[in-house]
């Protein structure tokens, strides 16, 4: 075969994987500075790599102080208040701790 002969395949083939190639990129490269963008087909907007790790949060922790003396500590508020309803006494704040997201 000639050289002509081979070049029209040849460049119907590429134009063809280009083509097809083009239609596999994950998104247009329109992203925010922090890798966010809007999907146009589901319109969710996400973000491929977090620039900064979530927050923790602090959550306080309680003292069940009882009544004569003694206390129990460690507690959420919510737990706290239970111990002074079923045992009387009160909560008193002792601290934080680190919660869960």
């Amino acid at each position: 075969m000639s050289k002509s002969k081979l070049f029209a395949p040849a460049l119907l083939l590429s134009l063809g994987a280009t083509f097809l190639a083009s239609s596999a990129l994950s998104h247009t490269g329109t992203d925010k500075s922090q890798g966010c963008h809007t999907d146009r087909k589901t319109g969710e907007y996400h973000c491929h790599t977090p620039t900064t790790p979530e927050p923790e949060l602090l959550t306080p922790t309680y003292c069940h102080v009882m009544v004569g003396g003694g206390s129990r500590c460690g507690y959420e508020r919510n737990a706290c208040n239970q111990l002074v309803s079923r045992f009387g006494g009160f909560c008193q704040q002792s601290g934080f701790t680190f919660g869960v997201r």
